[in-house]
């Protein structure tokens, strides 16, 4: 380039924060099943589901995919939804939103933030949700409700296991 030339190198596109790839141990399609504890939700019950995690292109997002079956009580209510998994940078949290088939978003009903503690990915927002990665290739997923006061209420135990 010259003096006079004004002429500026091509903007290079943003790159995805190296953290999002501390998320890579969800990617793939995973079969849940699970416990629920009775308390406020309802009765005990089991859960199962079939969750798929995926890169959206171009590595900014992580999509969650999911169908949930909730069997408690002689009853099924079935959950579907979407996730979107992101980093953001200034904070240094994970921060998520998800839209389910329970109804409308909702800002404050339907958002998570967190980190990891040690090898444990722990989200919150309307409830506690921890995935921990296990050496047998299996994520072990917790749920825990609030109880007030700064307390969680443990709600549902699963395992997710890879499919082949």
């Amino acid at each position: 380039m010259t003096k006079n030339d004004t002429t500026q190198a091509p903007q290079q596109p943003p790159k995805p924060d190296p953290e999002l790839k501390l998320l890579d141990f969800l990617v793939g399609t995973w079969n849940l099943e699970g416990e629920i504890e009775a308390g406020p939700t309802g009765p005990a019950g089991t859960v199962t589901s079939v969750d798929t995690f995926e890169w959206l292109e171009g590595g900014f997002f992580l999509v969650h995919r999911w169908e949930t079956t909730f069997s408690a009580a002689g009853q099924d209510t079935v959950d579907k939804g979407y996730e979107f998994i992101g980093y953001d940078a200034p904070s240094k949290k994970y921060r998520t939103h998800f839209f389910n088939s329970f109804g409308p978003y909702d800002e404050a009903g339907s958002t998570y933030e967190g980190d990891f503690v040690d090898d444990s990915l722990i989200l919150t927002g309307p409830a506690r949700i921890t995935y921990k990665p296990n050496v047998d290739g299996t994520i072990t997923n917790e749920a825990d409700l609030p109880g007030g006061n700064s307390t969680w209420i443990p709600w549902m135990h699963a395992k997710m296991t890879r499919v082949k």
